[in-house]
């Protein structure tokens, strides 16, 4: 704006009319300019930007705020020599206002893990594989002796009082969970 009074008054000095007004014009359509097009832009660009990060922030709102699955309890039972499966269990607790899912297990001295469940059908004890546990919003659930447990499968050694597995859990939401299970003896009539 400076620039622009100095040369107005220089070709005032001159008598310079035609080029005071053709300044007056380019610097009208330069107002024009900044305020229709650069302005708008500037304020659609603002605006599109809010709008991206609102959008982030809401898609990753229940990563954020998701409180991971607590994992408490965790033990396996020993196992006999020779003996290729054993038993884990342990209590899950979902603090979220959303349910998860424990949907695989992992150790690396089993061939797989399974998820069971047993329960009573009439007058028999059924044990089943049920791929995935659903751990209800805001609850425990236990996997338990005579309930839901895990079943190491195709052990590659045995399991010794005293020892400790690394367990991986995944769950649907809370993702990888690692968990130390020690390894206890077995108690007298219980074997899972």
């Amino acid at each position: 704006m400076g620039n622009t009074f100095l040369s107005i008054i220089s070709f005032l000095k001159q008598g310079c009319i035609e080029e005071l007004l053709a300044i007056a014009e380019l610097e009208s359509l330069l107002i024009y300019f900044y305020r229709s097009v650069i302005v708008k832009f500037f304020k659609t660009s603002q605006s599109i930007f809010a709008l991206l990060i609102s959008a982030l922030l809401m898609l990753s709102a229940p990563f954020v705020n998701a409180q991971s699955v607590q994992i408490k309890d965790a033990f396996a039972r020993a196992t006999n020599p020779g003996q290729s499966v054993g038993g884990g269990y342990l209590t899950i607790e979902n603090p979220n206002t959303s349910p998860d899912k424990l949907v695989s297990v992992s150790y690396a001295k089993a061939s797989s893990v399974q998820i069971h469940e047993m329960k009573m059908e009439g007058d028999k004890m059924i044990m089943r594989d049920i791929g995935t546990l659903v751990i209800p919003a805001k609850s425990t659930v236990e996997l338990k002796p005579g309930g839901y447990h895990l079943m190491l499968m195709g052990l590659k050694e045995q399991l010794n009082d005293g020892d400790v597995l690394p367990i991986t859990l995944q769950f649907e939401k809370a993702g990888k969970v690692d968990v130390s299970m020690p390894v206890r003896a077995m108690s007298h009539g219980n074997m899972h």
